[in-house]
């Protein structure tokens, strides 16, 4: 298994990096893919629990989100009102065609599917977008990156106290405390080395690193319960070692809002 994740990683971290430095469209392209994968994946959980959720809106759903944060600021404000209505317009309507076979919940459960995975989503996309956009990213990735890494192995060699064990109970707090220890370290060391690209104060630059591992580690946690809610151990099998793709983004989708509000507060 150990293989695999490393065989992966291999392959993949340097196609994602491209993709970021090549900028939209193609990696506006791949977070529409990452986005629409990660609702097959929701979706297909809540089938094996009985629920006959409208995939279909989904993939809609996070397609519109997304769309309408890559085509800019003005269309943003215009639509987003009457596409979250319009969303919702169409849930409603599919429960009322089939009330014998779903309900209410199960559109809001559809609906939090579209904001967990279009909503988070585009928020890689608004980060790669600002002036700064390529280098924040960069950071974004390499940040949770080397939180999830840390946290996994020094957890595997140290980890005695469970972090959450009603959760997921092979994560621990020193596993934890190294990891977002290693982040903070990681962007005080990219912003000392690469001043130019990275105009950050040690002060700043460590508190980004703080947040990145802080968030990453909630979003790790948020779908592990997700997972444990459903009766699942991966989300998917399409990544080899890591499972699905919500288990290998998953911490990257709510790292990514607060680095890019954290770049809007330090200007």
């Amino acid at each position: 298994m150990l293989h695999l994740r490393i065989l992966s990683a291999l392959v993949g971290i340097p196609v994602i990096l491209g993709l970021v430095y090549l900028g939209d469209p193609y990696y506006a392209g791949f977070v529409l893919l990452i986005a629409n994968l990660g609702m097959h994946e929701y979706t297909a959980m809540l089938k094996n629990k009985g629920y006959h959720l409208p995939a279909f809106l989904g993939y809609a759903g996070v397609t519109v989100f997304i769309a309408m944060l890559y085509l800019g600021p003005l269309i943003r404000q215009e639509l987003i009102y009457p596409a979250i209505l319009a969303i919702l317009m169409a849930l409603s309507l599919f429960v009322l065609l089939y009330f014998e076979k779903t309900d209410f919940r199960e559109s809001a459960l559809i609906l939090w599917g579209i904001i967990y995975l279009g909503g988070l989503c585009g928020y890689l996309v608004l980060l790669r977008q600002l002036p700064q956009g390529l280098t924040f990213t960069y950071l974004l990735f390499a940040g949770v990156w080397s939180n999830d890494t840390l946290a996994y192995f020094t957890g595997i060699k140290w980890g005695k106290r469970r972090l959450a064990p009603k959760i997921s109970p092979q994560k621990s707090v020193e596993g934890a405390l190294c990891g977002i220890g290693g982040t903070v370290l990681l962007a005080l060391l990219a912003a000392s080395l690469l001043p130019a690209w990275i105009r950050l104060t040690p002060g700043e630059a460590a508190l980004l690193g703080l947040v990145i591992a802080i968030f990453a580690q909630l979003g790790d946690l948020v779908e592990s319960a997700m997972k444990r809610e459903f009766g699942v151990k991966d989300t998917g099998k399409l990544i080899p070692g890591h499972g699905g793709i919500l288990d290998r983004f998953d911490s990257l989708l709510f790292a990514a809002p607060l680095v890019y509000y954290y770049t809007q507060l330090i200007g």
